[in-house]
């Protein structure tokens, strides 16, 4: 069963088809005495139906599918009503005014900001507020009634994190360095062939324990096509298949064999190396309360809607 606070996202979407009106207002449904009737049901899809984007238009055999979704919609949202009623829940203009406030900054935007893009819309201001007080009162309703249900323990923390230990574990990655002797876009044979031998020439002085830095200040000052240094870390699948299979089997502080490319021949140095670690169970600690804690919301709001409608009496005329 869907959750009673369940959005009609899908049916806002869906574009607008006309709808035949109704000469006699029937009785749509009656939940616990109270009355929806197809007038109410027309007039709430005339208006859903208006909202959707004019290139997204059902077709005809859609329509009594979405009408029941719609119905079904309405008595959740009668039910709510009947709930907040029965428990004496308010929401007052000042909290009203505060939430559009927070929607304001939120979205870097101003009030005469805010009504333009709620013009755009169809919406009024006024109307907007009642939006925000019914998204209020079932905030409030929802929290006190399902509030008792969703505490997390520290045992629960544990056992989630020891279950879901590769989460928590930080990517691998390599720190890796470089010199490069670039080649001219026109280069012939006899150019790439005595490139290539420099690079062989420096990659022998490396291993030799020549410092990288001492070979590369060298190499640029007599050559400007020969330049390098620092290249970052690469986590697994973000170096291109030629540098990647290179440096692959290379431990920290080793090199490269000459890599050849269309721009030129690369050595590369493996400057760091880590197979990832885990992160500590304190330092991920809230992040597991609260992705538990949503999952138990979840679920008892779930529950909550459920006994709510086994609860009710409900009859669908339709």
């Amino acid at each position: 069963m869907k959750r009673i606070l369940v959005m009609v996202a899908a049916l806002v979407l869906l574009g607008t088809y006309p709808l035949s009106a109704e000469t006699v207002s029937r009785i749509a449904a009656i939940v616990n005495q109270e009355i929806i009737t197809t007038a109410q049901l027309d007039r709430e899809m005339r208006e859903l139906l208006a909202q959707a984007p004019p290139d997204r238009e059902p077709a005809a055999e859609q329509l009594p599918a979405l009408r029941r979704q719609l119905l079904q919609k309405m008595i959740e949202d009668t039910l709510i009503q009947q709930r907040v009623a029965a428990l004496g829940i308010e929401v007052t203009d000042e909290e009203v005014s505060q939430a559009i406030e927070d929607v304001q900054r939120q979205n870097n935007i101003d009030r005469p900001q805010l009504e333009q893009a709620l013009a755009a819309q169809g919406l009024s201001f006024q109307a907007y507020r009642e939006q925000m007080r019914s998204q209020l009162l079932n905030f409030k309703l929802v929290n006190r009634e399902i509030r008792r249900k969703i505490e997390v323990t520290n045992q629960e923390l544990r056992d989630y994190y020891q279950a879901h230990q590769d989460q928590y574990r930080t990517a691998p990655y390599k720190r890796l360095s470089r010199i490069t002797f670039n080649l001219p876009s026109d280069a012939g044979p006899a150019r790439i062939g005595a490139v290539r031998a420099k690079a062989e020439e420096a990659l022998q002085r490396l291993r030799s324990g020549e410092t990288p830095q001492q070979l590369l200040e060298r190499l640029n000052a007599a050559d400007p096509n020969i330049e390098g240094g620092d290249m970052g870390t690469f986590t697994p699948g973000t170096l291109t298949p030629p540098f990647s299979t290179a440096v692959d089997n290379l431990a920290a502080g080793q090199y490269s064999e000459v890599i050849e490319t269309s721009l030129g021949f690369h050595i590369l140095r493996v400057d760091e190396r880590s197979a990832g670690e885990m992160r500590s169970f304190d330092s991920v600690r809230e992040e597991i309360r609260r992705q538990l804690m949503e999952a138990k919301r979840e679920e008892a709001i779930n529950e909550w809607a459920e006994s709510l409608q086994k609860n009710a009496d409900i009859e669908i005329r339709l």
